[in-house]
């Protein structure tokens, strides 16, 4: 065997310009494929850190009429030991409770409709970072009577930390809610979207300010493991019961969900298309190959060479040529795709406006994952030895006679 390794090695360097030229070819194929896989596949991961990891968690529990309501109305009353009851779950690090409604927030001449979020402040901490996101002022504690507000709903309404802001709601049953806050923190949301409206307050203060006692409106669960999360899902509905529902952040965001499976289609389209071409060229190359050694394959089977163990060789050289290219265009993807990782493209103009428009950050990062790599340089691979047939289907129904002539 290691005769024909080190046989099909020289013949795949007797011509080094075809040699060359195919392999670029693959080179080129396994380069651009990793490239616009790992950006493809880093957007995907920016936007739903965006919202999943900064907001609404993996999965999120409602009231069973909430879905069709989202009113403060349909609130979930906080038992004392729900909480602890769903962090039994083995996949649940974490249970989030969180009051959100709608409000008209005043300062100055200035009127925004916003969201009020009432939530625990460390738990929140530990679930979406919180307090990472403060630009200015201080974080919230239990106890707390201020609120954060958002960066650019505070640039909006022209308000900064020490100012007050005016809340006009209506509160649980109808209830007018009405209230002056002290501006303690400026927080900055990845999201535009939650950028541009969000202010947040400590839990009680927020079911005092609806009139809403030991109300919340959902809880947030972070997960150890998001490949069980379906699972997850199918657990707590089980445990809890159909007064309540259970969704998970595909469920939630089933805009954010089809925006992605979209750009994913039009992307492995463009892969196809890649590889369309490459195994075109490849085959191209194939069919060069085999009618110019014609003669030199008559020559060795009519020398005694069997003509399986030719087709063995041609095999050899064909998955060489191939391995040559995937793994170089692999190795030298790495180091461009892991620059890209940490140091993601930033984007500007009308292109960043358009990425802002639809919640997201405008930023192209690259996935950092090692299946793409192999992935890509394996589709590759295939085609290849799809491609080694032709010479192999040619070999064995040589006819010695006329290839001699040839």
């Amino acid at each position: 065997m290691k005769y024909y390794f080190k046989m099909a090695w020289r013949n795949i360097w007797r011509n080094k310009r075809r040699t060359l030229i195919t392999t670029a070819s693959i080179f080129f194929a396994v380069f651009f494929a990793i490239l616009m896989r790992s950006i493809q596949l880093g957007s995907y991961g920016n936007m739903v850190d965006n919202v999943v990891q900064a907001y609404t968690g993996y999965i999120q529990i409602f009231d069973d009429k909430y879905k069709g309501d989202e009113s403060i109305e349909n609130s979930i009353k906080l038992g004392p030991n729900m909480l602890s009851e769903i962090e039994k779950d083995e996949n649940v690090t974490l249970a989030l409770p969180r009051l959100e409604s709608f409000a008209l927030a005043s300062s100055g001449n200035q009127t925004k409709g916003v969201m009020v979020v009432g939530t625990d402040p460390e738990r929140d901490d530990q679930l979406t970072g919180l307090s990472s996101k403060i630009v200015q002022g201080d974080f919230l504690r239990k106890g707390d009577q201020g609120v954060l507000v958002s960066e650019r709903l505070a640039s909006y309404l022209k308000t900064s930390v020490g100012d007050s802001v005016i809340l006009f709601s209506q509160g649980y049953h109808g209830v007018s809610a009405a209230d002056l806050f002290v501006v303690k923190g400026i927080l900055k949301f990845p999201s535009p979207d939650l950028d541009n409206k969000m202010i947040i307050m400590d839990l009680p203060l927020c079911q005092e300010f609806y009139s809403a006692p030991n109300m919340i409106s959902s809880i947030s669960l972070d997960l150890k493991e998001e490949k069980k999360m379906n699972q997850t899902v199918k657990n707590l509905q089980e445990k809890l019961g159909d007064q309540y529902d259970v969704r998970s952040w595909k469920k939630i965001l089933t805009q954010l969900v089809q925006q992605i499976e979209g750009d994913n289609a039009g992307g492995l389209i463009m892969l196809f298309l890649l590889y369309m071409i490459v195994g075109f060229g490849v085959f191209g190359t194939v069919q060069m190959m085999t009618a110019e050694r014609r003669k030199e394959f008559g020559v060795m089977v009519a020398v005694g060479m069997q003509k399986q163990r030719l087709g063995g060789i041609l095999a050899l050289e064909m998955i060489m040529i191939g391995f040559l290219g995937a793994l170089s265009g692999a190795v030298l993807s790495l180091p461009i795709v892991y620059e890209l990782y940490i140091h993601p493209i930033t984007l500007s103009g009308e292109t960043a406006e358009t990425i802002m428009s639809f919640g997201m950050e405008p930023i192209m990062p690259t996935a950092w994952e090692a299946s793409y790599f192999f992935s890509q340089a394996g589709v590759v691979m295939i085609i290849v030895s799809l491609a080694v047939f032709f010479p192999i289907l040619s070999v064995t129904r040589l006819k010695v006679s006329k290839a001699l002539r040839a």
